[in-house]
Formats: C-alpha cells, sequence, structure tokens
C-alpha cells in the first residue's frame, strides 16, 4: 500500500557527474542518464522504485539547470514544480539544505527522504520496505534523522560505513537502531573487521528527516548556510548568494556532528551498488547473472573471460584471448583498461584535464 500521508516527499537527487565511468559517463552526461543494467536509465530506474512508496506528485528530483530538459525527457510525469534546482553545484550539504528550505515552504512539517539518482538495486522490495520504514518513523518522530543502512557483502575500502547501537524501535517486523558512528572508507583489515560485525553498515546516503529540524541542524551546525538558505527563504538573496557556499558533503557539516541519540539507522538486506566505478559495475552484474563476461552493443568475445565492453553500435568491438578488461567505445573517446585500474580512473581525468581535453569530460 502507497504511503498516502501528504506531507511524505521522497527527492531523487540528480546532480552528481559520475566522472569514474568516463568516457560514457560525463559533466553533461553524467551516469544517472545512462542505462548500465537494464534497458532504462538508472534515474528511470530510481523514479519506478520511488512510485511505489509516496504519490507521484510526492516525488521530486534535485539537479542543476543544464539537466533540465533531459529529466523532463526522461520523467514526463514530473512537472516544472517538481524540479528542485540548484543554482550551482555546491554537494550534498547546501543541496540539502535547499531542498528542506523548499519543501518546508511548500509542505508544512514535511517529512523528506532524499535518495541517489545512480544507484542499482536488484531487489526493489528490500528498499521500499526501508525507505517506507524511515518515512514513517521520522513522521513519528521528528526529531531524529534517519539513515538507511545496507547489509555489506564484501570488505569495501571504497564505501562509508555506519555502526549500530541500541534498539530504537522494535515493530516485530522492522527495527530500528540508534546510529552510533559513521565511519569512512576503512583500509582492507579493518573493512574485513565490520564484514565480520554485525553492528556495521555501509551508508548509500539516504537520509530521511523533517524539513524543520534539517534546518534547525544546519543553523545550529552550519550557520553560513543557514543564512544563504534563510535568505533564499524570504527570497531576499542576492543572485550569486548560492554561488558563495563551500562545497561540502551532508555528512561532516551536519551528520557527524548529530549527538548519536539524534541519529537511527535503517538496516536493511538490499542487493545494491553505487556503481562507483567499472568494476562495481561488473561485480554487481556479475552478482546477478552466471555469464563470466559482459557485453553490450556490438561485441564479440572468443577464447577470454571477466571482460566488460560497450559498444555505441558503429563498429564492432572484437575481443581475442583477453581476460578482465574494461573496454569502453563512444563517438569521440575509446576507453581501454584492465578492472583493476578501472578504480583509478581520476588518475586519466586529471591527465585529461593537464593535456587540455576539457572537452572530453
Amino acid at each position: 500500500m502507497e504511503t498516502q500521508e501528504k506531507n511524505l516527499a521522497i527527492v531523487i537527487v540528480a546532480g552528481g557527474s559520475g566522472t569514474r565511468l568516463w568516457p560514457l559517463s560525463r559533466k553533461e552526461s553524467p551516469k544517472q542518464f545512462q542505462s548500465f543494467v537494464s534497458d532504462k536509465t538508472l534515474l528511470e530506474e530510481t523514479y519506478d522504485r520511488a512510485k511505489q512508496i509516496v504519490p507521484e506528485n510526492r516525488i521530486f528530483v534535485s539537479s542543476g539547470e543544464k539537466h533540465r530538459d533531459r529529466i523532463r525527457t526522461l520523467l514526463p510525469g514530473i512537472s516544472d514544480d517538481q524540479l528542485l534546482l540548484e543554482p550551482s553545484a555546491r554537494g550534498t550539504g547546501p543541496a540539502i539544505g535547499l531542498i528542506a528550505t523548499i519543501l518546508g515552504d511548500r509542505l508544512p512539517g514535511a517529512t523528506i527522504a532524499t535518495i541517489a539518482s545512480d544507484h542499482a538495486i536488484e531487489n526493489d522490495e528490500a528498499f521500499v520496505a526501508a525507505l517506507r520504514s524511515g518515512l514513517e518513523t521520522i513522521a513519528r518522530h521528528p526529531d531524529k534523522l534517519a539513515v538507511v543502512g545496507i547489509n555489506p557483502t564484501s570488505p569495501d575500502t571504497g564505501l562509508g560505513y555506519i555502526r549500530m547501537g541500541k534498539e530504537f524501535t522494535n515493530s516485530g517486523r522492522e527495527r530500528t537502531f540508534y546510529a552510533d558512528e559513521f565511519k569512512e572508507k576503512p583500509d582492507q583489515k579493518t573493512a574485513e573487521a565490520y564484514l565480520a560485525d554485525w553492528r556495521y553498515l555501509w551508508n548509500a546516503g539516504y537520509f530521511i528527516f523533517s524539513a524543520d529540524a534539517m534546518l534547525g541542524w544546519i543553523a545550529k551546525y552550519a550557520p553560513k548556510l543557514s543564512e544563504v538558505l534563510t535568505a533564499i527563504g524570504n527570497g531576499t538573496a542576492d543572485k550569486g548568494a548560492y554561488d558563495t557556499i563551500e562545497v561540502e558533503a551532508i555528512e561532516p557539516i551536519v551528520v557527524e556532528k548529530l549527538p548519536a541519540e539524534s541519529r537511527i539507522v535503517v538496516p536493511a538486506p538490499i542487493q545494491w551498488s553505487d556503481i562507483g566505478t567499472w568494476g562495481t559495475l561488473f561485480n554487481f552484474l556479475a552478482h546477478r547473472n552466471e555469464e563470466k563476461s559482459f557485453l553490450f552493443g556490438e561485441t564479440v568475445e572468443l577464447e577470454g573471460s571477466g571482460n566488460l565492453a560497450y559498444g555505441n553500435g558503429k563498429k564492432v568491438i572484437a575481443l581475442f584471448g583477453v581476460d578482465d578488461l574494461v573496454v569502453v567505445d563512444t563517438d569521440d573517446a575509446l576507453l581501454v583498461t584492465s578492472r583493476e585500474h578501472a578504480a583509478d580512473i581520476k588518475k586519466l581525468i586529471s591527465e585529461l584535464k593537464d593535456r587540455g581535453r576539457e572537452d572530453l569530460l
């Protein structure tokens, strides 16, 4: 059953650049607008999940002005009023503050879930159950902030973790816990220890909060940001005021500063990937399929395995006698790397910048 309360809302955050999936994902067409795991884009898949939780008129998309037309094309059910457009990209901290400012005014007493637009999820039902539980919990306890924690399946050193504390609620079907501590990307030994300890969950960055509470926390912990948001809400901000805000994530400026009794975590067995690199995309596809290679477009593989290839349909990609490669062909760039090196693609991005080829990014 859909959650019908009028003040519950989901905001799909779609402002990321996803450059680690270059050359398919770029500044003008980042990964949320690409189709990696199905015939739908990641944004469309995210929207379909959100529709199972709240009515369509309570689904909003946060992004930049330059993506307005692409979002409206992919999500024709979204109205202009449902687009929460940032003047410039300033990170998740200012973005969530702006979301709370706008929706707090439109939907008095709003309870908001912010979710990423560029994640891949295999079991939608677990995602839906976790988000619904979080929204309903915060609607009852608006002085808390909730985050969805994902049961880890590997010792991942590229993700943040949440350590659960004592139990907060237990309905018999769903449980929530206090979020005692947030841990940033650990080394391999620490990640292995986290995997062995049931208290540690992956932090996917899905936050649920009362708009009023979030604005109160920002006023307390990030007063300079609060001043700009208040001016925007009052209609008194200078045109370029938002551009003066420092680029910051929501975790260090608010979430990690909250006392533990103000933070709760909803554990969820979501089969999930942030598709942060070509390597993590391969791992996600390998988990859901038995194939040894994943070939998209007009591609041919002979005497090889463990390869990931994306063609643009204009030429044949032929892989012969090679293993564990990533090959991505676009109109103006061709990437060939090993799956091992795919995690370090930012080095390649830096090299292209140094060579004056930002047109390719």
